[in-house]
C-alpha cells in the first residue's frame, strides 16, 4: 500500500470511529424523536430534525454536547428537547424558544458552508436543473419519480446540492451500496433516516416508516447497485420494500439509477410496481451537453471555445498545438463530466492565482493524458 493510500485508510478508520462515538452521544432514534416532538410547531420540528440528521451524518459528525455549546444551551436541555421532557417548574410541557430555533438554523447554515468549502463548487447546469426539477416534483406529487442517467454526468452532485439547500429536516439523501441485499439496504435507509439499526429487518422497516412523514422527500441514489447480489430475487424484494415504505408513508421519492442494459426489462419485472406508480420519469443525456460544459466553463472564467481556436503550449522542447473544442468534445464523450472538472481544477492550480486561460487547461489536459501512457523501453 502506498503512503498516500495508507494515510487515507487511517483517515477513514478514524472518521468511522468518530462517527460511532458521535452516534452514541445522540442516544435516541428518529422514529422516537418524531413522536417526542410532535407537539412542537412546524418550524421547531424542522430545525430539530435537520440538526439531528446533520450531526449523526458520518460525513460531518458532531457529538450532542458539542452541538449544545454551538447553539448556546446545555447538553441536558438538548436531551430534554429531543425526548419530549422539556417542562417548566410546574411540570407543564414546553416548546423550544424562537431564539433557540433561530440559533439552530444559523448553526446549520454555517456548518453547510464550512462543509462545502473544501469541495468542488456546484454549478447549476441544464442537466442539474433537470435533476432538481425531479426532486421538486417528487416532493409536490408525493410519488416516486425515476431519474436515469449514465455515470459521471453530474447527477449525484446535483442531488447532494438539492439536499443541502432544501433540508429543513425533510430531505434525506441515501446512497446505496453494492451487494448489500435487502437487510443491508434497510439498515442503510434506517441509518440515513436517523433510526438505530439495533432491530431485525422487519422491525427496522416499521421504524423507518415512523421516522418519515408525508412531507419528507427521500432520495435513493445508485439503486442499480442493489441488483449486484448473489441472492435470487433480492433486487425484487428491495424494490417491494421501497414501494411499501413510500405507499404507507405517502412521501415523495426520487429513485435514481445509472443506465443498465436491462433496466427496461427490469421495469417489466422487478420494478413493475414502482414503475407504474412513477408517472414522472427523467432521463439525463448520455454525455455532457454543450450547455452543461458551457455553464461550468463560464463559472471558471472561460467562454466555450470556438471550433477553430488553436492553443499552443510548450512541453519540454516541443511546441504542441491543440484545439480546446476538440479536446473538450473528446473528453466529454470518452470520460464524461468529472474528467472536465478535474482538468479545470488542475488548470487553476497551474494558473497560480492568475486569470485562467485555455493554455492552462490544455497543459493540464496533456499532463493528465500522459499519466496514462506507459514508459517506453530502452529503445
Amino acid at each position: 500500500m502506498s503512503e498516500q493510500n495508507e494515510e487515507r485508510a487511517v483517515e477513514v478508520v478514524a472518521q468511522n470511529n468518530l462517527g460511532n462515538t458521535v452516534r452514541a452521544s445522540w442516544n435516541f432514534s428518529m422514529d422516537d424523536v418524531n413522536a417526542n416532538i410532535a407537539r412542537y410547531d412546524a418550524e421547531a420540528k424542522e430545525a430539530l430534525r435537520a440538526a439531528f440528521r446533520w450531526c449523526i451524518d458520518p460525513r460531518h459528525p458532531m457529538a450532542k454536547p458539542d452541538f449544545a455549546k454551538r447553539v448556546g444551551v446545555s447538553d441536558n436541555l438538548v436531551y430534554r428537547l429531543f425526548t419530549g421532557k422539556y417542562k417548566d417548574a410546574e411540570g407543564n410541557a414546553m416548546a423550544p424558544s424562537k431564539e433557540l430555533v433561530r440559533s439552530i438554523r444559523n448553526f446549520l447554515e454555517l456548518e453547510a458552508e464550512r462543509y462545502q468549502a473544501g469541495k468542488t463548487e456546484f454549478v447549476m447546469t441544464p442537466s442539474a436543473r433537470v435533476v432538481q426539477t425531479a426532486c421538486r416534483i417528487a416532493r409536490e406529487s408525493q410519488t416516486p419519480v425515476f431519474l436515469v442517467s449514465p455515470s459521471h454526468i453530474g447527477k449525484t452532485w446535483a442531488l447532494e446540492h438539492f439536499t443541502r439547500n432544501n433540508n429543513h429536516g425533510r430531505t434525506i439523501f441515501i446512497r446505496m451500496r453494492a451487494a448489500s441485499g435487502l437487510g443491508g439496504m434497510v439498515r442503510r435507509i434506517a441509518d440515513c433516516c436517523g433510526v438505530s439499526d439495533k432491530s431485525n429487518t422487519a422491525d427496522l422497516i416499521d421504524r423507518i416508516k415512523h421516522a418519515l412523514s408525508p412531507d419528507t422527500l427521500i432520495i435513493l441514489d445508485e439503486l442499480h447497485l442493489l441488483a449486484h447480489t448473489y441472492r435470487k430475487g433480492s433486487f425484487h424484494n428491495c424494490m417491494e420494500v421501497i414501494r411499501e415504505i413510500i405507499d404507507e408513508v405517502g412521501c415523495g421519492a426520487v429513485l435514481c439509477f445509472t443506465i443498465l442494459d436491462g433496466i427496461t426489462a427490469a421495469s417489466q419485472k422487478e420494478l413493475q410496481q414502482l414503475w407504474r406508480r412513477g408517472v414522472h420519469k427523467f432521463k439525463l443525456p448520455l454525455i455532457p451537453t454543450i450547455g452543461d460544459v458551457s455553464a461550468i466553463l463560464k463559472h471558471n472564467g472561460l467562454e466555450f471555445p470556438d471550433k477553430e481556436l488553436v492553443v499552443t503550449v510548450q512541453e519540454g522542447r516541443s511546441r504542441i498545438e491543440e484545439k480546446p473544442y476538440e479536446v473538450i468534445r473528446m473528453v466529454a464523450k470518452r470520460d464524461a463530466l468529472k474528467a472536465i472538472t478535474e482538468r479545470l481544477r488542475y488548470a487553476r492550480k497551474l494558473a497560480r492565482g492568475e486569470k485562467l486561460e485555455w493554455k492552462h487547461f490544455i497543459t493540464a489536459h496533456l499532463i493528465i493524458e500522459k499519466e496514462g501512457e506507459p514508459e517506453g523501453d530502452w529503445s
